[in-house]
């Protein structure tokens, strides 16, 4: 799992969450260092913001879902961006959900389970 946001507070309170839940964290604080990580590391699923630094998380996505290996890595936008506008933008990018700061723990943990399930048989990544 790959943790992709600016904000080293949220960073820092969702590892242990994930961790707790089983999951391997990696985290980035840039799209473009996110990228370099996704290359290597071939995270199950990747969690994004849309405001980052230089490159924006909808290219982050874009560029994600171009690449032949990294395609079918779910991506899911955590941000505090919420207009239909916004969240149709980020699904025409090829994200797999939507989630809405702040932080929503339960829902966060229900998404990853509903959308890694199908590929894993337990949801954890």
């Amino acid at each position: 799992m790959l943790v992709v946001d600016d904000d080293e507070i949220l960073l820092k309170t969702i590892r242990p969450l994930l961790i707790s839940h089983g999951c391997s964290v990696l985290t980035a604080a840039s799209g473009e260092e996110g990228l370099q990580i996704v290359k290597i590391q071939k995270p199950d699923m990747v969690i994004l913001d849309v405001l980052l630094p230089k490159m924006k998380g909808r290219e982050v996505c874009r560029v994600l879902k171009e690449d032949e290996s990294t395609k079918n890595i779910p991506v899911v936008f955590l941000t505090a961006k919420d207009s239909s506008e916004d969240i149709e933008a980020e699904m025409a990018a090829g994200a797999a959900a939507h989630l809405t700061k702040p932080l929503n723990p339960r829902q966060l943990i229900a998404t990853i389970r509903d959308i890694l399930e199908p590929k894993h048989g337990q949801g954890k990544s």
